[in-house]
């Protein structure tokens, strides 16, 4: 079992909080721990955050406790009132994430108002600093690192989206494009988990920049520009359902897809521009070998979908290149795995482009 940073950071902090609370001698000293498990936050950012939210609710929670405290009791009836204006408020104010904190403080606050003559609140309330202060700093002192994480993510995304488009082709090959299909279903599902990661990680990645001047801005965009693409695939297939097989467009269909899966490796692994123009009015159907009656131009309409969501995928890549030299970061660009990537060479991936365009 691999133990992460968070988890160890975690630990150490509810081991100096509850050290404090003890010199101090507060009670319960063990409460000082739990809370500074709540301040190790992913991010920094978060860490602060949730740790000024949970002391202005730790606060707003003692001292109403007390207050009821001394002038109704703290009977069970009424230590229940309390927790259920607490959390109404927090509800009323949309600040759910502090509210386990602040039941438990006013609850505990009022059920140890006697035992403590009066000074359950400044307990309560220096135990939540204590442990918020402490979780925060031993956060910092080891900013959490996702970029790594987020390398991995984006690698895994953009080889999906290109495995995806294999099997499209596939499928064409196969004549076995239908609409009710579960594997592609659970394909799509799969992309776009790892889609929806990646952006949650870059967003991590972004509420820290504050903390460096060089520090990455992280990949947000170019997960956006993913999810894009995968929903032009999406629309590929769709168009696909309802097109037939047996068409002359399908061989022609099937080079385009090829072709658009090699411009996207030189795209991404090598660095190099593609003739993305020339290509995207390649990407649509033979028209010297189209009838001109209905028929003929109704079995060829699906396929004009297909081109149309081949050349809106092109396009984003072309954005995306965009994004990532703006980035300029070189694990952005590095190769994917072995079983992932394409023998091309990179002076065939080159020179794909162009030929595959014309014999289109």
């Amino acid at each position: 079992m691999k133990v992460g940073l968070r988890v160890i950071k975690t630990a150490i902090s509810i081991m100096i909080s509850i050290s404090i609370a003890r010199l101090l001698k507060l009670e319960p000293d063990h409460f000082a721990g739990i809370i500074s498990m709540l301040a190790v936050q992913p991010s920094v950012y978060r860490s602060l955050r949730h740790s000024a939210t949970n002391m202005a609710s730790a606060l707003l929670a003692a001292l109403l406790g007390i207050t009821v405290v001394e002038l109704i009791g703290s009977t069970a009836p009424v230590i229940a009132a309390v927790a259920l204006l607490v959390m109404a408020l927090h509800v009323r104010f949309k600040q759910t994430a502090a509210l386990p904190l602040a039941v438990i403080v006013a609850v505990n606050t009022m059920g140890t108002a006697d035992e403590l003559f009066g000074s359950a609140a400044l307990h309560q309330i220096a135990l939540v600093l204590i442990g918020m202060t402490v979780g925060t700093l031993v956060n910092m002192v080891r900013r959490p690192v996702h970029s790594e994480r987020e390398e991995v993510l984006l690698a895994k995304s953009e080889s999906m989206l290109r495995a995806l488009l294999h099997y499209v082709s596939l499928d064409l090959r196969n004549g076995t494009m239908t609409p009710y299909k579960p594997q592609m279903r659970l394909q799509l599902d799969e992309v776009r988990d790892y889609i929806e990661k990646g952006k949650a990680v870059s967003q991590l990645i972004r509420e820290d920049r504050w903390l460096g001047r060089k520090a990455d801005p992280g990949a947000g965009a170019e997960f956006r520009a993913y999810e894009t693409m995968l929903e032009r695939i999406r629309d590929l297939i769709k168009a696909l359902q309802k097109a037939d097989m047996s068409h002359h467009e399908a061989e022609r269909l099937i080079r385009a897809i090829a072709l658009v899966v090699h411009v996207q490796e030189r795209m991404i692994y090598t660095g190099r521009r593609a003739p993305i123009l020339r290509l995207q009015g390649a990407l649509s159907p033979a028209t010297e070998r189209m009838s001109s009656d209905r028929e003929s131009i109704q079995a060829v309409f699906p396929y004009y979908q297909a081109y149309e969501a081949l050349r809106e995928y092109i396009g984003e890549l072309a954005t995306l290149k965009r994004q990532i030299d703006w980035r300029n970061v070189k694990s952005a660009v590095s190769p994917a795995p072995a079983s992932l990537t394409s023998p091309l060479t990179t002076a065939r991936a080159e020179s794909a482009a162009t030929a595959a365009s014309r014999s289109l």
